[in-house]
């Protein structure tokens, strides 16, 4: 462009120099000469009018810096089953513990890297927790060792929902020791409470940044009746009462809300019509994200309603419950292993895995199942088999690996 430029100039002489290109034809190529090397001078320096190389009137665009990549906020959620301390495991605990105190933390060994890492962990405290381990008891009205609390926060927990069926055991005093013993293990608990005022106060705990409210709620109390002066002692299944809460915990500025259902019926691996009913309503209301259930004893399927997600029911995590007692079942959890994210200004789940366990009922140890496993016993390697097909099947029955559950690699 710069030489179209000066070419068109020639015709009046106003860009060559004074006293060349008059005339002969060595004249002429010199002249020629001499414009081209004003014309690539011409290009490299501009005119003095912000012309450049980049064109005429034009400047050389300065490079920006790229913006800041913006970090999207996410966390990672691991929830667990039931643990139900019956006496056969306070008793091991008590024999890990040379006789003298209970260590339930060789229990929790096998599956403490998947509960410490994720940015919350979430487990459901069944029964009642003895402040100083005396009239400890076990099935059918519990009063269990306090090192479970501690066992509990050291293998990765940050938090325990309380709202059971056994909640009411060792009536409100027992609701108070179970709270006292899980504030000095440093876990934070819903679902229960020690007066009015802490009820109505919303239970919110961040993770990974993110504010996360968290609700607990039981179907009933094994024909213990609250007294008429404290309701507030244990939170009894109410569609009305949970949307109420889960709407001021998003008051007080929680982000994303979580509610365990204790409900459905035991051994039952289908949920229960109550379990189905309960949960689409929660789901289908804006306040509540996500619904993870317990109490049956058995893994129970997943589903997604209005794209939120309800884990029915996870099974035991930890207890004495096995086919002796009950069904085979009893000794499958899982471990729920969930990765929520901003999207658009609100969270929700982008990824949903689990990881199956399995109790052994000669050490209490919590096992990932792995049907890749090839090392150890034989036998135990069958049953870690048939377990892990169970919770499969269980966890699918409703048709989840159409919206991306699958298992997580170990």
């Amino acid at each position: 462009m710069a030489l179209a430029r000066v070419l068109v100039n020639m015709g009046g002489h106003r860009s060559t120099p004074k006293g060349m290109c008059r005339r002969g034809a060595a004249s002429l190529l010199l002249c020629l000469a001499v414009i081209l090397s004003a014309c690539q001078s011409e290009g490299r320096a501009g005119d003095g009018r912000g012309q450049t190389a980049a064109g005429p009137g034009k400047e050389e665009p300065e490079k920006q810096p790229a913006p800041p990549r913006e970090e999207r906020r996410s966390f990672t959620i691991a929830a667990t089953g039931d643990i139900l301390i019956h006496s056969q495991v306070a008793d091991r605990a008590l024999a890990y513990g040379g006789s003298a105190r209970f260590d339930f933390a060789p229990m929790f060994d096998p599956v403490e890297p998947l509960l410490e890492g994720a940015d919350l962990a979430l487990c459901h405290m069944e029964t009642p927790i003895s402040p100083d381990n005396q009239g400890l008891s076990s099935y059918p009205i519990f009063s269990v060792p306090r090192e479970i609390a501690s066992a509990a926060a050291n293998a990765g927990y940050d938090y325990c929902s309380t709202a059971s069926n056994h909640s009411l055991d060792q009536g409100a005093a027992g609701v108070q020791a179970t709270l006292d013993v899980l504030d000095r293990a440093g876990l934070e608990h819903e679902g229960t409470a020690r007066s009015a005022k802490e009820a109505r106060a919303p239970t919110i705990v961040k993770a990974n940044g993110v504010k996360v409210g968290l609700l607990s709620y039981t179907y009933g109390l094994n024909g213990f009746v609250e007294l008429a002066s404290t309701p507030w002692l244990v939170n009894v299944n109410d569609a009305g009462a949970i949307l109420d809460e889960a709407r001021r915990s998003r008051a007080a500025g929680a982000e994303f809300v979580i509610v365990s259902l204790h409900g459905g019926l035991e051994y039952q691996s289908a949920p229960s019509a109550e379990q189905v009913a309960l949960s689409r309503r929660l789901l289908k209301s804006r306040p509540v994200d996500l619904v993870i259930g317990h109490h049956a004893h058995v893994v129970q399927p997943v589903d997604r309603i209005g794209g939120k997600y309800v884990f029915y029911g996870m099974g035991n995590f930890l207890s004495n419950q096995s086919p002796e007692c009950c069904v085979p079942q009893t000794q499958d959890g899982v471990i729920v292993r969930l990765e929520i994210a901003d999207r658009g200004g609100s969270f929700r789940v982008v990824h949903a895995g689990y990881t199956p366990t399995y109790v052994r009922r000669d050490s209490y140890r919590i096992i990932p199942t792995d049907p890749r496993t090839k090392r150890g016993d034989p036998e135990l390697r069958a049953e870690l088999k048939l377990s892990f097909q169970r919770t499969r099947t269980a966890l699918n029955s409703l048709g989840a690996y159409e919206f991306g559950l699958r298992p997580d690699k170990l």
